[in-house]
């Protein structure tokens, strides 16, 4: 017999682990037939990781320190080499099982939200069969890591907004300390902590010691990356692609989706920024988004809404290349799913009893400052996966309603 889950009966811990076996079987099939060489970010965190192995300390493909974020070629990457450094498939079945792992963290989060058996459920099967949630486990992508910690930290805070302790403040910074070596943007989802401390069960001060020790444990967890980058950079920082970031979303060649640096004003001059080093290219850049969008508020406000726009957009657009049969049909479907998806979340607006649920208004506060962080930058399609499951989870309790009423 599977692992009993605690607090979950024997029959739903079992159709857990069948549903969570399933998604990982789906996702190692992706593996299998999905051909995919490394590209863009993934040679970097590839060069990172075989750098660290081979002695010469994290170091991406570029020579750049601190440049990409350290936590998946760290943590994943890496020990997956260590085992086989000429192939990427133990990477990639690392990545099936945090996403595996996800499957059980949306359990635990439709729970938190007052969830019956059938929401739960359903919850973890949507997450388990998103077809995203299975190609991109082929990427050496952060996001399959960073979507794992997402749901940790939404899921530690809604344990505090339900009265839980210290436990679930510690697990709250852990995966928020985690996130800040992953992926800076989740750092967004920190509004959640202390909306659900105010309307948590716990008495003031026991609130406000809670809060403490999520900064704490958040601030703790990257502390030694940040004093390793003040050594070799001067600078006490997560990283250095802030800076970067921000200009190529707010330029006058933006256009709110990812633009090569080449095609931006800076493209000529970029090479020789870069060998100045990184920090100083970073910091120069930073200044000149800054100097554009308070020269263009009009067009920034424009071109923040525009990305709003393309976060969400439906996923209709064409693969690079000549697409297969197979290809059209599993885009197709991605796109049938995402559909369905937010329109089944969106009826946690609409019915009454699931708008008034604390939890869920928890879920929309993450979801909506995850998606604002990306109106200040730019967005890439991939960006929105990791809030994606938390969408499953909401479209979750409106099918458990709508099953309910009919029953």
């Amino acid at each position: 017999m599977l692992w009993r889950l605690k607090g979950v009966s024997a029959h739903e811990s079992s159709l857990l682990w069948r549903v969570a076996i399933a998604g990982l079987v789906f996702r190692l099939v992706a593996i299998a037939t999905f051909g995919h060489s490394p590209e863009s970010d993934e040679l970097a965190y590839r060069s990172m990781a075989l750098n660290l192995l081979a002695g010469k300390g994290i170091v991406d493909h570029m020579g750049n320190l601190a440049m990409y974020n350290v936590c998946y070629p760290l943590f994943i990457l890496a020990p997956a080499f260590l085992v086989d450094s000429n192939e990427l498939l133990v990477a990639r079945v690392f990545n099936a099982l945090l996403g595996t792992g996800g499957i059980f963290v949306c359990h635990a989060i439709a729970r938190e939200v007052g969830s019956g058996v059938i929401g739960r459920l359903v919850a973890a099967v949507l997450w388990a069969f998103y077809l995203p949630a299975a190609i991109y486990v082929v990427y050496l992508a952060k996001e399959n890591l960073m979507t794992l910690l997402v749901l940790g930290s939404v899921y530690f805070s809604l344990r505090l907004l339900n009265g839980a302790g210290r436990s679930a403040a510690i697990g709250c910074g852990a995966c928020f300390g985690g996130l800040a070596l992953t992926g800076n943007a989740a750092l967004s989802l920190l509004i959640v902590v202390p909306v659900a401390l105010y309307f948590s069960r716990e008495a003031g001060v026991d609130r406000i010691q809670l809060g403490v020790l999520v900064l704490i444990v958040a601030i703790a967890i990257p502390a030694p990356w940040v004093m390793r980058n003040m050594h070799a950079l001067g600078v006490p920082l997560l990283n250095t692609n802030g800076g970067f970031n921000l200009y190529v979303g707010n330029n006058p060649a933006a256009t709110g989706m990812f633009v090569s640096i080449g095609d931006t004003p800076r493209g000529e001059s970029w090479q020789s920024i870069r060998q100045q080093g990184e920090v100083y290219a970073s910091e120069l850049l930073r200044k000149e988004a800054i100097s554009w969008i308070e020269e263009n508020p009009r067009q920034f406000a424009a071109l923040a809404l525009q990305k709003l726009a393309y976060f969400w957009m439906p996923p209709f657009h064409r693969g690079a290349g000549e697409q297969s049969k197979a290809e059209i049909l599993v885009r197709a479907l991605w796109a049938v799913q995402f559909v369905a998806l937010i329109l089944a979340a969106s009826g946690t607006v609409l019915i009454q009893p699931l708008r008034r649920r604390g939890g869920v208004g928890l879920l929309w506060l993450a979801i909506g400052s995850y998606t604002a962080v990306h109106m200040l930058f730019y967005v890439i399609f991939r960006y929105r996966e990791p809030i994606m499951p938390l969408v499953s989870v909401l479209a979750a309790l409106v099918i458990e309603h709508l099953v309910s009423r009919e029953a």
